[in-house]
């Protein structure tokens, strides 16, 4: 049974006469309250006999820049979420009813910490994909960030939440910018408040960057500087506040300051570091001209860096040998071979920092 009462939600009414009618073919089980774009529910089609996801989203405005639901439904791509029904309700609502992900978003698995090397290149590859399906179809998403991007049973990364999604229309390159999540707005959609193609590059730069271990923080404080943090608790009023903090952010995107490159992990080599920085540069002609084009880059990176990856919080270069780096008591590192089964300390490297404890192994594989 759901844990919510169709009539007593505080959603719109066509919102909840829709629900009603897909209470026939849905048994609701509950309602997510994660995210502000829309309204997110969760049940089981018994006509499917799957579990789904139902995700109602305001479009009212501009038909030109207008997606269709019919056309998002007819996107096929392994790496964009299954889309098996899609409706208009009244003239300004629309659902989307979406394959269920078991294991969650994006977002959930980095607040585990980093994943490595390889798997961020892979999860940002099939992102990547997806993204080439929609922009061949002429549609900009706008609102690609971690939440949005969803793992399925198997771990395939698919692009989710259409409720951005927006139209070129024939004979233009952009749309009008997207009010949603400041953190990963492209400069141009601030200064111009025009979204093109390269916008959704953007966003993806953004992403390998949290993939690799970047720090983004969530917290709108954090944002904050000695300087502005002073002039921010001189503001009473709550909304003044909000929207102090979103010309900080806002600030530091126009400028190009909004990723720390050194913040990134001491795995993490400089030929990754320069993609991210291409694919988030302040001039959008001065990124990854395509999706395609980023993707290739990637794929060939790939090849030449070593793979890093971080295994129950210990950081691991698989291999022929592989070696492992355990922090020990005095905040260093020691560095363990395995060629078969066991792990042994191998005391040749110097214990001198993690930084070069990463060097000195690089150099012997």
């Amino acid at each position: 049974m759901p844990k919510f009462k169709i009539d007593s939600l505080n959603v719109p009414d066509e919102i909840k006469e829709s629900l009603r009618q897909l209470s026939n073919n849905v048994s609701f089980s509950k309602r997510s309250t994660k995210g502000a774009n829309g309204h997110l529910f969760f049940g089981h089609n018994k006509i499917l006999d799957k579990k789904v996801a139902v995700k109602y989203y305001y479009w009212g405005g501009d038909r030109a820049y207008h997606a269709e639901p019919k056309q998002l439904s007819e996107i096929k791509s392994e790496n964009v979420i299954d889309i098996y029904h899609a409706e208009m309700i009244g003239s300004d609502w629309a659902f989307f009813i979406t394959e269920y992900c078991p294991n969650g978003d994006l977002d959930g698995i980095l607040s585990n910490g980093p994943i490595g090397i390889c798997d961020g290149l892979n999860i940002l590859s099939q992102i990547l994909n997806g993204l080439s399906h929609l922009h061949g179809a002429s549609l900009l998403h706008r609102d690609l960030k971690p939440q949005n991007i969803f793992l399925t049973d198997d771990n395939r990364a698919v692009i989710g939440d259409f409720g951005s999604v927006k139209k070129v229309p024939e004979g233009r390159n952009s749309v009008p910018g997207s009010g949603h999540s400041i953190l990963y707005r492209p400069p141009e959609s601030i200064q111009t408040g025009d979204y093109g193609y390269p916008g959704d590059i953007f966003q993806s730069g953004i992403i390998l960057y949290q993939l690799l271990g970047g720090y983004l923080p969530y917290e709108p404080t954090a944002w904050l500087n000695r300087q502005t943090r002073k002039k921010y608790n001189e503001i009473n009023d709550p909304i003044d506040k909000s929207i102090f903090i979103d010309e900080v952010i806002k600030n530091k995107i126009t400028r190009g300051k909004l990723l720390n490159l050194s913040s990134l992990p001491p795995w993490v080599p400089s030929l990754l570091k320069r993609s991210i920085s291409k694919a988030t540069r302040t001039d959008p002609t001065d990124r990854f001209g395509s999706e395609s084009a980023f993707m290739a880059k990637l794929h060939s990176l790939k090849a030449c860096v070593p793979n890093w990856c971080v295994i129950d919080g210990r950081i691991i270069l698989e291999g022929n040998t592989s070696f492992r780096l355990c922090e020990t008591t005095d905040g260093d590192y020691i560095v363990q071979k395995r060629k078969t089964a066991d792990w042994r300390i191998d005391n040749s490297f110097p214990a001198t920092g993690l930084g070069n404890q990463i060097l000195a192994v690089e150099s012997r594989i």
